[in-house]
């Protein structure tokens, strides 16, 4: 079916295989079998996890893969980004002619998962997750510079917000498992994502000196939020294409047998993580003492003994003058360098009051579009009530321009929350109940302090100067309740 129609005017199709067929997000639930989403092409020129999916929809569906589908039901859509897909361009690493890292409007689609602003992951949420629900998903990615000397490197989502359960399990028990089963079953070796920093004391290896922070921005980790799991995998650079497609391949195939085995476990764990966001809410909330992480940072896991090539060049295609990224001594093996500093350990730093629910002003439809987007459900009052709770008095926006590709513009807004005893609502007035699966993503969409949600991605600037920010102090319009005195 098709995902959605891109700015281009282009389809983005996803293929659903499941045997016997469903026709429908509730045939799917009700089948008992455990929904997978696979990923390619977000980034169209780190295209080698498209042909890799590509390669697995027809094992799976004329191959000898066919008995996957006795157990899950599994989307796969390999070419995400459809119009970037057909700009085509030389890569400066990597001399393949293929398509751009952004859509047509020159968005990266993979900053895109609080704000929303593209077509794409519109769609996305729109018409998949929020329907089929999967209990897992893969996205596919290439990193083009690294001396990291694995097949493939993989994450999850590194969330401080989200419940731990579903990304605890995808740590400690999926990602093992599949990189076991991809050495002995497809010769490769693979291990954590992230990039080793030789230039620290001691030696470390951090997936965010590949980019990859304890933010909300990146697809993956913004679906954690969900109570759901999920996976990014980079492979390297320096690699053969065919290398490449082959890995993405190994990882992919290997992920689907282990949720074939495993399936009825995960779901339950998400389907547990789902009932605990909820009843937390529903039997502490109102207190004003659940709270819940607005920032994060990678700290220690211990230490490992990582293989890393020396350093990569520029060299020139035989025959041309095209440079392209390339080990320095390809027929020397990597390094293996002992006892690394693994900071791969995503923590909370700061946290806030995740309130029994959010008001938000009756002008502010734009963000109330934003969170049902992101399944949020999202009601209106039929009539004026009183509520206690907290609000932000802002004392100060700023803007920060963030590290990345892009360099891209975040706002920061400095003030406090103050005890509200008893604040007047309107009828017309939103209402976000928070006793909901989705109260994580509501909370980190909506807390003023958040660096990467609404109010750190820009969403509210318009508004907040129409009301004086750059003037005086202000409260933050989004009131957080912990009771509703009348209704």
């Amino acid at each position: 079916y098709n995902m959605f129609t891109s700015d281009l005017r282009r389809n983005c199709p996803v293929i659903v295989m499941a045997n016997p067929r469903v026709t429908s997000p509730r045939e799917a639930a009700e089948s008992g079998k455990t929904v997978v989403y696979l990923q390619g092409g977000i980034h169209p020129s780190e295209c080698e996890g498209k042909e890799a999916l590509m390669m697995l929809i027809r094992d799976i569906l004329i191959g000898d893969k066919k008995y996957l589908l006795d157990k899950l039901i599994i989307l796969c859509c390999p070419n995400f980004n459809v119009d970037g897909n057909e700009s085509w361009s030389i890569q400066p690493e990597l001399p393949n002619l293929a398509g751009i890292r952004e859509n047509a409007l020159g968005f990266d689609i993979n900053r895109d998962a609080i704000k929303l602003e593209t077509t794409n992951m519109q769609g996305l949420c729109r018409n998949l997750f929020n329907n089929w629900d999967p209990t897992v998903i893969l996205d596919t990615h290439l990193l083009e510079i690294t001396t990291t000397a694995y097949s493939i490197t993989y994450t999850t989502s590194t969330i401080p917000a989200a419940h731990p359960e579903p990304g605890k399990y995808v740590s400690e028990k999926l990602l093992p498992a599949v990189r076991k089963a991809a050495f002995q079953k497809g010769g490769i070796e693979i291990f954590t994502y992230g990039r080793v920093d030789k230039n620290s004391s001691p030696t470390l290896y951090s997936p965010e000196r590949a980019l990859w922070t304890t933010e909300a921005k990146f697809l993956v980790n913004a679906y954690g939020l969900r109570n759901r799991m999920a996976i990014l995998v980079e492979t390297p650079g320096f690699e053969s294409f065919e290398k490449r497609i082959y890995s993405q391949y190994v990882f992919a195939r290997e992920l689907l047998e282990y949720v074939y085995e495993n399936g009825e476990q995960m779901q339950q764990i998400c389907k547990q993580a789902d009932e605990d966001v909820v009843n937390k809410i529903l039997n502490e909330a109102h207190t004003g003492k659940v709270k819940n992480y607005i920032a994060g940072k990678y700290e220690s896991a211990g230490k490992a003994d990582i293989y890393a090539y020396e350093k990569l060049v520029m060299k020139y295609l035989p025959g041309t003058s095209v440079l392209q990224t390339a080990l320095e001594n390809p027929d020397e093996p990597p390094l293996l360098h002992k006892d690394l500093e693994l900071l791969t350990k995503p923590v909370g730093t700061e946290q806030a009051v995740m309130p029994r629910g959010y008001l938000i002003p009756a002008d502010m439809e734009f963000i109330v579009e934003k969170l049902r987007l992101h399944n949020v459900k999202v009601d209106v009052l039929e009539k004026p009530v009183a509520a206690t709770g907290q609000e932000y008095v802002i004392d100060k926006m700023s803007s920060i321009k963030k590290p990345g590709y892009g360099q891209y513009e975040m706002t920061i807004l400095e003030g406090e929350f103050i005890e509200s005893p008893k604040r007047q609502f309107p009828a017309g007035t939103f209402k976000v109940d928070m006793a909901q699966p989705t109260a994580n993503l509501a909370f980190y969409c909506l807390e003023p302090q958040v660096g990467d949600g609404f109010a750190g991605w820009r969403l509210l600037d318009d508004y907040l100067k129409k009301i004086g920010v750059n003037e005086q102090k202000i409260v933050y319009p989004i009131y957080k309740y912990f009771e509703i005195l009348e209704e």
